[in-house]
C-alpha cells in the first residue's frame, strides 16, 4: 500500500466497509442501494449502481457512498447532517461555490477519478468541518486549482487531510508551486498534503516556509523536480515526519488516452496574482552569497522531527559527495531510501544523520563507495548494496574500512554486485551483524573472515562460483553454529564430488547446527555425472572407497603393469604432439559447417593480415597498438578478446585465426611465456610454417620485455637465431614508437615472397 493512504488510514478510518452479517434495510428512493447502522451512524451504500441522477436519502443518513457511477452534477438534495459522502469514479465537471453550502457539517469529501475541470473560489468556504478532502486523479483540473482550495481553507481549523494527486496530465506542462497558491493553507492545521503526479517543477523560494506548521506527512513523489534554493528551508517543515519525494523525472508508460486527453493547462490565466513576490528576496539573495562563497561542503538543514525520507526511483544522474545535515535539535531521521535510482559513486561522507537505522542503496548503478561515505552514519543497522557494481571496488578492500565503522549493523545485501573475491578483513568490523547475503555474484572463492560475527543467523552464498569452501571457513561456521542455529544457502553453485572436496562434502551432510537450505537439490558432478544431494550418503561412500590409499596402491601396481606398452607409445605421440594438435584442429575447422568461412576473394588469400597473440595482462598495450596499426596504416588484425568466434573452443579459434591470416606476432613479455595458450599459439604458428605454408616465415616477434628473451624455450630459440623481431622501445619515445609501428605496419604489409628474401628485420629501432 502507498505510504500516502497508509498515512491517510492511519489518521482517517475507512467510512465505507461491508459489514458481514450487519442488518441492512432502505433507507433512500432507490430500493438498490442498501443502509445499514454502524457506530451510532446510519450508512447509505448506492456504489456501481450505474446511476444518472442522485436519489434521495431519509433526514437521518449519514454517510453515502455514491462512487462508480455516471453522475454529472453534484449531490444538492442529500441530508442536512451528512458527515461522508464518496462520489468519486463519476462524471463530474465541476463543482460551484453553492454546491457545498448546505453541508457544513460535511467531515470526510472524495471526489477523486471525476473528469473536473474547475473548482469556483468559494466552493469550501462554508466547509469548516471538513476534515479530508480528496480531489486526486482528476487529470484536467490542474494544480493551478490549489490557489481557491487554499484560498477557501484559510479560516479553517478542522482541515487534517488534503489530496491532490495526479490532477495533471501525465505529459502536460510543468509547474512551480507560488507563495500564492498555498498561502491560505497557513493557517490550517493540516497534517497531510498530498501533491503526488503533478508535474511540479520546482517550489518558489518560500513555500516551504509557509506551509502550516502542523504538517506532518508531505507527498511530492513522482514529479519533476528539479534541485533548487528552495531545499534550504527544508528545515521549516518544523513538525513533518515523512517526506515522499521518489519517482522524480521517472518514466511512465504510454497509454492511448494520453493522445486524446485535453490537459487544459496550456492557455489558462492564472487564478490569482501575489502581491509579496519579493517577501523573501533578502533572505534568497543571503543564501546566495554564502553558496557561491562558500566551500564545495553542502549543508543542508533537516525538519527536527523528520523520520523517513524517500527519494527512490529517480532518474537524476549524480554522484553523492560530502553533504552535512543539520536540525535544531537532534535529528530522527530512521529511514532513508535511495534505490532504483542513478547514484555512480558514493563518496560522501554524509553528516549529521548519525540516527539513520535503515538505509536502501540497491539497484543504483553505483561503481564506487569510498572509504568514509558510512563515516557519518555509524548506526546504520539495515544495509542494502545489492544490483549495483562494487564488485571491484569490494575486492580491493583488503583492510576493510568501508564497512570499519559499521559495528552496529544486522543486515547486510551485497548480492547481484560482480563480485569475483572478497578480501578476509573486508567484514572484521561488523561485529552485530545476523544476516549477510552475497547470492548472485561471481565468487568462486569465499575466503572473506566471519570470525567476529557471532550473532550470525544467516549467510547466503547462493548463485555464485563456488566449487567448495575451505576449511577456515567451515571451522568458523561451526564455530558461530554453536549458540545458535546457522542458516547457510549454498545453492546453484558449481559442486565438485570429488577427492579435494570429500572433507567439504562430509562436513555438509553432518554438520549439526548449521542448517543448510534445500541441500537435497544439490547437484554436485561426480565422475561427470550430475548427482543430487538426496543420495549423499551412497556418494560419500563411493568416493571414500575411491580416495582411500589402498585404492592408491592398487592404482599404483596396475599403471607398473602397463607403463612399459604405454611408455613407446606415449613417447611418439609427445613427439608429434603438435602437429598432431595442428592436423586435428585444421580438419575440424575444415569441416566444421557451422563456422562461417570467410571471404577471401579479394587481392589477398588472407581474411587478417595479421593474428596478434598475447597475453591477458598485456591486453592494454595490445589494444591500443592495433587501434594504431588499423586506423594509421589501414591494416586488418585479429586479436582474441575481438575477433574470436563466440560459442567455437578456444583451440578452433586460435587455429582458425592463423589459418586465416597472413602472418602470426606474438608479443613477447614474460606473462607470454608464462601463459599454455600463447605458447599454444606460437606452437600453432610453427606447425603453419611446416605443413601449410611450405617453410615461408609466418611468425614473429615482437619483444616487449628484453628478459622474456632469456626465458624463451629452447625449442623456440631458432626464432632468435635464425628469424627477425622487433624490440619495443624501452623510453617510449613517441618518436620511436611511431618508428616502431611504421617499421611493423611495413612487415606485415610485406608479401610472401618479400618476407621470405629478407634477410633480416633491425631488431632494435636507432
Amino acid at each position: 500500500m502507498p505510504v500516502f493512504q497508509q498515512v491517510v488510514l492511519g489518521i482517517f478510518p475507512i467510512v465505507f466497509i461491508n459489514l458481514v452479517g450487519a442488518v441492512r434495510f432502505s433507507c433512500s428512493s432507490n430500493p438498490k442501494c442498501t443502509c445499514y447502522k454502524e457506530a451510532g451512524l446510519l450508512f447509505a451504500d448506492c456504489e456501481n449502481l450505474d446511476l444518472i441522477k442522485v436519489p434521495s436519502f431519509n433526514a437521518d443518513v449519514g454517510a453515502i457512498n455514491l462512487a462508480n457511477n455516471r453522475i454529472t452534477k453534484f449531490p444538492a438534495n442529500l441530508p442536512r447532517k451528512i458527515v461522508h459522502l464518496d462520489i468519486s469514479e463519476n462524471s463530474l465537471e465541476y463543482i460551484g461555490k453553492t454546491d457545498l453550502a448546505n453541508y457544513s457539517k460535511l467531515q470526510n469529501l472524495t471526489v477523486s477519478k471525476n473528469i473536473l475541470l474547475s473548482i469556483e473560489s468559494g466552493s469550501f468556504a462554508n466547509s469548516s468541518s471538513l476534515v479530508n478532502l480528496d480531489l486526486s486523479k482528476n487529470e484536467e483540473l490542474t494544480i493551478k486549482v490549489l490557489g481557491n482550495v487554499s484560498h477557501d481553507f484559510r479560516s479553517s481549523s478542522s482541515l487534517r487531510i488534503l489530496n491532490l494527486e495526479k490532477l495533471q496530465c501525465t505529459y502536460g506542462v510543468n509547474f512551480i508551486i507560488r507563495k500564492f497558491d498555498i498561502a491560505g493553507l497557513r493557517t490550517t492545521q493540516l497534517e497531510v498534503l498530498n501533491l503526488a503526479s503533478n508535474r511540479i517543477n520546482s517550489l518558489e523560494f518560500g513555500v516551504l516556509s509557509i506551509l502550516p506548521k502542523s504538517l506532518k506527512y508531505l507527498n511530492l513523489s513522482n514529479n519533476v523536480l528539479s534541485f533548487g534554493l528552495y531545499l534550504a528551508e527544508f528545515g521549516s517543515l518544523h513538525s513533518i515526519r515523512s517526506v515522499d519525494a521518489s519517482f522524480q523525472q521517472y518514466f511512465h508508460q504510454i497509454k492511448l488516452k494520453d493522445f486524446f486527453i485535453d490537459c487544459n493547462d496550456t492557455r489558462r490565466s492564472p487564478t490569482c496574482k501575489s502581491n509579496k513576490l519579493n517577501e523573501y528576496s533578502e533572505e534568497l539573495n543571503i543564501i546566495k552569497r554564502n553558496y557561491y562563497s562558500s566551500a564545495p561542503n553542502i549543508t543542508i538543514y533537516l525538519p527536527p522531527k523528520l523520520k523517513v525520507l524517500y527519494f527512490h526511483d529517480n532518474l537524476y544522474k549524480m554522484t553523492i559527495q560530502d553533504f552535512t545535515f543539520k536540525t535544531v535539535s537532534p535529528t530522527r531521521l530512521t529511514h532513508l531510501y535511495l534505490q532504483n535510482s542513478i547514484i555512480y559513486e558514493l563518496n560522501g561522507p554524509i553528516l549529521g544523520i548519525n540516527s539513520v537505522k535503515y538505509l536502501d542503496l540497491s539497484n543504483n548503478f553505483c561503481r564506487y563507495i569510498s572509504n568514509h561515505f558510512f563515516d557519518g552514519i555509524q548506526n546504520v543497522s539495515y544495509l542494502d548494496l545489492s544490483k549495483n557494481a562494487l564488485g571491484e571496488v569490494l575486492g580491493s578492500d583488503h583492510h576493510g574500512q568501508i564497512f570499519r565503522n559499521l559495528a552496529n549493523l544486522t543486515v547486510l545485501k551485497l548480492a547481484r554486485n560482480r563480485i569475483t573475491q572478497l578480501p578476509s578483513a573486508i567484514f572484521r568490523n561488523l561485529y552485530k551483524l545476523e544476516i549477510l547475503n552475497l547470492s548472485y555474484n561471481s565468487l568462486s572463492e569465499f575466503s572473506a573472515s566471519l570470525e567476529n560475527m557471532k550473532r550470525l543467523k544467516l549467510l547466503d552464498l547462493s548463485n555464485n562460483q563456488l566449487s567448495s569452501l575451505n576449511a577456515k571457513t567451515r571451522n568458523t561456521i561451526d564455530y558461530l553454529s554453536k549458540t545458535q542455529k546457522l542458516f547457510v544457502n549454498l545453492g546453484h553453485n558449481k559442486w565438485m564430488c570429488n577427492c579435494e572436496n570429500l572433507e567439504f562434502l562430509q562436513w555438509m551432510q553432518f554438520s549439526k547446527n548449521v542448517v543448510f537450505f534445500d541441500l537435497d537439490n544439490f547437484i554436485c558432478t561426480y565422475e561427470k555425472t550430475r548427482f543430487r544431494f538426496s543420495d549423499i550418503d551412497k556418494l560419500l561412500q563411493d568416493l571414500e572407497k575411491q580416495c582411500s590409499s589402498y585404492i592408491i596402491t592398487i592404482v599404483i601396481m596396475t599403471s607398473l603393469i602397463i607403463v612399459f606398452i604405454t611408455t613407446t607409445f606415449w613417447r611418439i605421440l609427445y613427439r608429434y604432439r603438435w602437429k598432431l594438435r595442428y592436423m586435428y584442429y585444421v580438419a575440424r575447422e575444415k569441416y566444421r559447417d557451422n563456422v562461417q568461412r570467410p571471404d577471401n576473394t579479394g587481392n589477398s588469400a588472407y581474411y587478417f593480415d595479421a593474428f596478434v597473440s598475447y597475453a591477458d595482462k598485456d591486453r592494454r598495450f595490445v589494444i591500443e597498438l592495433v587501434k594504431r596499426l588499423e586506423t594509421d596504416h589501414n591494416l586488418k588484425l585479429c586479436i582474441h578478446h575481438r575477433d574470436f568466434i563466440p560459442g567455437t573452443g578456444v583451440a578452433d579459434n586460435i587455429t582458425n585465426a592463423i589459418h586465416n591470416s597472413r602472418r602470426t606476432v606474438a608479443i613477447m613479455t614474460s606473462h607470454f611465456l608464462e601463459s599454455y595458450w600463447c605458447m599454444f599459439e606460437l606452437n600453432m604458428a610453427r606447425m603453419e610454417e611446416i605443413y601449410s605454408r611450405n617453410g615461408e616465415n609466418v611468425s614473429f616477434l615482437v619483444v616487449l620485455e628484453k628478459l622474456a628473451i632469456a626465458k624463451i624455450p629452447f625449442s623456440f630459440m631458432d626464432l632468435i637465431e635464425n628469424r627477425s623481431y622487433l624490440e619495443y622501445p624501452e623510453n617510449e619515445d613517441k618518436d620511436e614508437v611511431s618508428a616502431f609501428r611504421s617499421k611493423l605496419a611495413g612487415t606485415l604489409r610485406m608479401r610472401e615472397s618479400d618476407f621470405r628474401t629478407s634477410s633480416s628485420i633491425t631488431t632494435q629501432l636507432e
